[in-house]
């Protein structure tokens, strides 16, 4: 009965945090050349297409698949991501933004410093 008929606004703190993440992680992977990411509408994780990037040379190497992509972002970049292929959709990645704001700034700084250079 407390959860629901005592004080909500940590409610309206933890919305107003992750809509704030959510506009942070989403303007920042739109910088990255060849990553499409539409705003999500109620998740607290993003599904940008990395369709673009596939093929496409990276730090030397390349990936053919958002899995392979998933791969070289945790070893060069340190960033774990999940390839769309485990949601049956290949070509995307799913990032959470439920995370502290320094941490996803960060993480999506060193995607941004890895992918900036694709191609």
């Amino acid at each position: 009965m407390a959860a629901l008929s005592g004080d909500q606004s940590c409610v309206a703190e933890l919305r107003a945090t992750l809509d704030r993440r959510r506009r942070t992680v989403v303007r920042m992977l739109r910088e990255i050349p060849g990553i499409a990411c539409p705003e999500p509408q109620g998740a607290f994780y993003v599904y940008p297409s990395v369709t673009a990037l596939l093929g496409r040379s990276i730090a030397g190497r390349t990936a053919a698949t958002s899995a392979e992509l998933a791969e070289l972002l945790l070893e060069l970049a340190q960033v774990a991501v999940v390839p769309g292929e485990a949601f049956g959709t290949p070509g995307y990645l799913r990032l959470s933004y439920a995370l502290g704001d320094d941490d996803l700034v960060e993480g999506v700084r060193r995607m941004q410093q890895l992918l900036g250079s694709a191609g």
